[in-house]
């Protein structure tokens, strides 16, 4: 008797296991449909708010593909649509894999983080010569940047322009973006491992051979199954082909072309170590030691937070974007061609807010929707959304979204000539973020356009106030200008 009962537990037991295992799967279908048909509309609306030609969009989570989808057209010339086999170039974002490739080579034994760049380049003149591996993965060392210098001239005759340029900053005390970093690193990987950086980096970090993968830093190649990356000519209200070549030498910061499928594999690969190891990926992923203490970078990566979420990654040429939420096992990936206001940054952080586990169940404020309401001059609702969206990712700067209200007003202005809806957005900009100089200054050009002198002068004074590092050496402009307002107003 007791047998049979013990029996009759197990299988009810059994039978209960099965239940609730068929009611968590029907549950995650659910959530993932839901998430599907939300992520769905919100890329439908983004492309065509943001005017984005083509993109591709992949989530990744717990290591399966949680969503995919492209959309749009690689070429508006012959209305290619795009699809898995689509190459999209995605700029800076290449660094990601050239700072795998340094940390290939240091588990190898052949590098090491400390060692100067000198000991492999023997070119690279004396005052160059304390300057270390990762200062230059972490663009700390203050060498000057090959990006002001015109791409066709040959490697001999940059080298030599550079080495005439001074060091810019002590070695370790800031981050400044430099061009000139990634290079070097090419010709170290090209000189330890006597192979070219793109034969080593294929060879190393993708299927050998493999189609949806190469390096190309010329915009005008005429290359199989790659997107035409577009620049928005807002005089014409058209996308433009794009023509910057960055030649080979680009190839290692901004090169890389690469199918959604195939960065899908390449984060696999990174995520199951056969790339690099756990204590290599900790090394790359830990925080540089400024001297400054203010500045905030990886080793190669950057870092990001969105809603007090941390990730790292990078991004490139306003198109492309690699997010990994390490804590929360959920890798984005965003791919794009062109667009009329960026939305790379807004992409990334929205589809967090609406993908990673901890930030879905919040219900938070998207950075889309306050884009939405300016567009639709619903800035009463569009003021509140912002104040939200400030409250729940307190110490953000909202660059991008910062920036996109301010292309609206200006579209607004000079395209559309509508001065008053443009007064209106620059108002709204100004008061939602009271410290940003931009802000202020383009109020008070629309404010002296209409000609309300007074609260034009108040509103240049206020943007020299706020511009305390003078960007763009605009302050000179902006005292010109309140000295000709302070005639109109005998002030």
């Amino acid at each position: 008797m007791k047998k049979i009962l013990t029996s009759i537990f197990t299988l009810l037991l059994i039978t209960a296991c099965v239940k609730n295992q068929k009611l968590d799967h029907l549950n995650n279908q659910q959530e993932s449909t839901e998430l599907k048909m939300r992520l769905d509309g919100y890329l439908n609306k983004v492309k065509q708010e943001h005017n984005i030609p083509a993109m591709a969009l992949a989530v990744i989570q717990d290591g399966e593909i949680l969503y995919q989808s492209y959309s749009g057209m690689t070429s508006l010339e012959v209305n290619e649509k795009v699809n898995e086999n689509t190459l999209f170039r995605i700029f800076s974002a290449t660094k990601l894999v050239t700072a795998v490739a340094v940390f290939q080579l240091i588990e190898r034994g052949q590098l090491d983080l400390m060692d100067p760049a000198v000991k492999y380049l023997d070119h690279l003149p004396k005052k160059w010569s304390h300057i270390k591996i990762k200062n230059l993965l972490t663009h700390s060392s203050g060498l000057p940047d090959l990006i002001k210098y015109k791409s066709d001239l040959t490697d001999s005759e940059l080298l030599k322009k550079l080495y005439e340029e001074p060091i810019e900053f002590d070695l370790g005390s800031q981050f400044r973006y430099n061009q000139t970093n990634y290079w070097l690193l090419a010709q170290i990987i090209e000189k330890i491992t006597s192979k070219s950086f793109d034969e080593y980096v294929i060879k190393n970090q993708f299927d050998t051979g493999s189609d949806g993968v190469l390096f190309s830093s010329d915009s005008n190649q005429k290359i199989l199954n790659r997107a035409t990356r577009y620049h928005f000519n807002p005089k014409n209200q058209i996308h433009e082909k794009d023509t910057n070549n960055s030649g080979k030498r680009g190839h290692s910061g901004n090169g890389l072309n690469i199918s959604l499928h195939q960065f899908i594999e390449w984060n696999r690969k990174l995520d199951e170590n056969l790339l690099i190891n756990n204590l290599s990926k900790k090394q790359m992923w830990s925080a540089f030691e400024f001297t400054n203490s203010n500045d905030d970078f990886l080793y190669g990566w950057g870092r990001y937070w969105v809603n007090g979420i941390e990730s790292t990654g990078f991004t490139g040429g306003n198109l492309a974007g690699f997010r990994k939420f390490i804590d929360d096992d959920t890798t984005i990936i965003f791919l794009s061609n062109g667009y009329q206001n960026p939305a790379y940054d807004i992409i990334m952080n929205d589809v967090a807010r609406m993908a990673v586990d901890r930030l879905r169940a919040q219900e938070l404020t998207l950075e889309e929707e306050v884009m939405s309401l300016v567009v639709e001059g619903n800035l009463d609702q569009a003021s509140e959304s912002y104040i939200q969206l400030k409250s729940q990712n307190p110490g953000t700067d909202f660059s991008n979204l910062k920036w996109n209200i301010n292309g609206i007003g200006n579209k607004l202005q000079f395209i559309e000539k509508d001065k008053n809806a443009a007064l209106k957005v620059f108002d709204f900009n100004s008061r939602v973020n009271p410290d940003w100089w931009v802000a202020m200054a383009s109020l008070a050009e629309i404010q002296e356009e209409q000609q309300d002198y007074k609260s034009a002068l108040e509103s240049y004074l206020k943007a020299i106030l706020l511009n305390k590092k003078n960007e763009w050496d605009y302050n000179a402009q902006m005292n010109q200008k309140v000295n000709l307002l302070k005639e109109k107003t005998n002030d």
